[in-house]
């Protein structure tokens, strides 16, 4: 009996997802754990792994078409069950429905109009026999711009298509359909799937939950003296960095902290047993926030490796199901760019977030003595519907214990 093949859900907040690239193709066997289709969601493009074996009857989507969170995207079964018809994996009505939300853009805005002409033939950025090189945000753009990929010379590490071999593509076509045409002195751009996402998420939680903030100073020269003893000794991959050791004392902060280690969901509170840190990281296209999970379970050592493969997934795109969800809390960190303190905004539906700044020395009080000290700005921002004023400065005091006494968090 033919078995439907829904849309997953690859990240918390995904409500539908577009197929980029389907690897298998109608009356192919397919097995589980095979790479079944390329799908992007509001965050990231991830690879689809099939959960069922058989023969691949119908293709209820097609690339670059877009299906609701749970509907059917794909048939398999067994071979030749549907007739001989199933070669024609033309969109079912309901993937159709289920794209028009994508296609009019995620504000309701009107989808780009694909290039009138095509770019002119270059040499092909497709390997014979295999897949075509492109990263994540040029599939994107080359999609929303009626461009083939194939036609495009990639110009990234391997012959990789990136953004702007997509956007010098999009050009040479409007200078080929009006080579009078001149660059405009502004452009309107409309945002990215991520990016409409960001929007929609972060403007909710500024609007519909009740921020407050808190600041203190740690005193990091422990820390750093912690770091540098530790790295001498491990292998490379193991080595740690600043932001390993926050998430490390923010995990087992968290234990002691069930209110700070909570979510505010459907009018009620939900905690956590584990601390699943999300860690924010920057992308070409926005932010993403990958999840690091039982970081108060598992060592520095592993945390520290875990941390640097997950951020590295996720720079290049790469995210694997359940990268995006799971997260009970939050760790921002612009330090590594100068930035002094600032305030992050809550990521609903977990309780708070904090804001990691730079490490400065800085002169301060010991003892009656002016000493100068490597001194870290630390900021947390809370929902005041779970988290109140007191419990959250408890919160600080005992992560600031932690970093200040940094030896504790190998055991």
């Amino acid at each position: 009996m033919a078995r439907e093949v829904p849309m997953p859900r690859l990240s918390d907040t995904m409500e539908e997802g577009r197929v980029l690239q389907w690897y298998k193709q109608v009356g192919d066997s397919v097995k589980k754990g095979e790479l079944l289709a390329e799908i992007e969601t509001d965050k990231a493009v991830m690879d689809l792994e099939s959960v069922e074996e058989g023969t691949l009857l119908q293709l209820l989507v097609a690339e670059g078409g877009a299906a609701a969170l749970g509907a059917p995207i794909a048939l398999v079964g067994e071979a030749g069950e549907l007739g001989q018809d199933i070669a024609v994996d033309t969109p079912s009505a309901a993937a159709t429905d289920a794209a028009t939300p994508s296609q009019a853009g995620a504000d309701g805005a009107p989808a780009p109009t694909p290039a009138a002409t095509p770019p002119a033939a270059v040499p092909s950025a497709k390997p014979a026999g295999g897949r075509i090189k492109a990263s994540p945000l040029a599939r994107r753009i080359a999609a929303e711009q009626g461009i083939d990929l194939s036609l495009i010379k990639g110009t990234g590490p391997g012959g990789r298509i990136v953004k702007e071999d997509v956007e010098n593509a999009t050009h040479t076509a409007a200078v080929a359909d009006d080579p009078a045409a001149e660059p405009s002195s502004s452009e309107v751009a409309s945002p990215s799937r991520m990016q409409a996402t960001i929007i929609r998420r972060m403007l909710e939680s500024k609007t519909t939950v009740p921020h407050f903030y808190l600041t203190l100073e740690v005193d990091m020269s422990a820390a750093k003296a912690m770091r540098a003893e530790v790295n001498a000794a491990w292998q490379e991959e193991e080595r740690i960095s600043y932001n390993d050791i926050v998430i490390r004392a923010t995990a087992l902060s968290l234990m002691k902290h069930p209110d700070a280690n909570g979510s505010y969901r459907d009018h009620g509170f939900v905690y956590h047993s584990e601390a699943n840190i999300g860690i924010a990281v920057a992308v070409p296209d926005g932010l993403l926030v990958p999840v690091l999970k039982n970081c108060d379970t598992k060592p520095m050592r592993q945390l520290a490796v875990e941390a640097k493969v997950l951020v590295e997934r996720t720079r290049e795109g790469k995210n694997r199901p359940g990268d995006l969800e799971g997260g009970t809390f939050t760790v921002s960190n612009l330090g590594m760019f100068g930035v002094r303190d600032f305030y992050a905004i809550v990521n609903p539906p977990q309780s708070a977030i904090i804001a990691v700044g730079g490490i400065e020395p800085r002169p301060v009080v010991r003892d009656g003595e002016i000493v100068v000290r490597d001194i870290m700005f630390l900021s947390i921002s809370a929902d005041h519907r779970i988290l109140y004023g007191a419990p959250a400065a408890e919160f600080l005091r005992d992560l600031k214990d932690l970093l200040e006494n940094p030896y504790n968090l190998l055991i």
